[in-house]
């Protein structure tokens, strides 16, 4: 597998003056993450629009705090980009941080929390199209298939909900102009793979349950979970048709 980006979301009731609060609290964050830069908005301007944008010293990933949610995103290389279990310990440690700075914010009390991590599934460099219908589909009555998108949503006995979103991936030859006629034929096609999204988040007690609230040790199930998938769930649904 190759993953591509990672990308954690926290919600929660509106913070007020959270530039404010930004400022009291920013030492929390300064193992990982570099001066933010804070944007002054009007008090009508939409809450979901950042109001603080952080990097991490390195640059490999990015935090944006707005009023009512906070996103950490990555995106993968130097190797981790074949290492899920590297992936998954740079998010714990500096999702660590970011939860100590909420928590000063919202007394440790959220609404839901999600990680989407985007990848290629290497391991099929052929057919990717045919080799999801063959496992997925009972695509024996299926004629003339070019590309295929399944999503599958499961719940788990954490009350988490897993989505799996499959799709055949094409990669062409670099450097080919796909707005010119023929581009796209298969001999500038270098390999069919097989692209996946995978979303695991708590709103499934959200959607519930009127009195739920979210926590911090949430996102350790869920990364949890996501790692189940990674090490053998998702080869196994890919490859054999099977979910366990």
């Amino acid at each position: 597998m190759v993953f591509q980006n990672t990308s954690v979301s926290v919600t929660y009731n509106r913070i007020e003056k959270i530039n404010e609060t930004y400022y009291k609290n920013k030492q929390i964050l300064n193992d990982f993450f570099d001066e933010g830069t804070v944007f002054s908005m009007p008090e009508n301007a939409p809450l979901e629009v950042p109001r603080i944008i952080i990097n991490t010293h390195h640059r490999h990933g990015t935090l944006n705090i707005s009023p009512i949610a906070t996103t950490f995103s990555v995106i993968y290389n130097d190797g981790f980009e074949k290492d899920w279990d590297s992936c998954v310990g740079y998010i714990r440690e500096r999702m660590n941080s970011v939860f100590m700075f909420l928590d000063s914010l919202t007394n440790n009390n959220y609404s839901y929390i999600g990680v989407v991590t985007n990848l290629i599934y290497d391991e099929i460099l052929q057919d990717g199209c045919k080799v999801l219908s063959d496992k997925l589909l009972n695509s024996q009555k299926i004629n003339g298939l070019y590309d295929i998108n399944i999503r599958y949503t499961f719940e788990t006995e954490k009350d988490l909900f897993v989505n799996i979103m499959l799709q055949n991936a094409r990669i062409y030859k670099k450097g080919i102009d796909i707005s010119k006629r023929g581009t796209l034929d298969i001999n500038n096609q270098e390999f069919e793979s097989i692209g996946s999204t995978i979303d695991i988040n708590d709103r499934l007690g959200f959607n519930r349950d009127a009195n739920y609230k979210s926590n911090k040790d949430r996102i350790n199930d869920i990364l949890d979970e996501m790692s189940l998938m990674f090490h053998n769930r998702l080869s196994n649904l890919i490859e054999r048709g099977e979910y366990l």
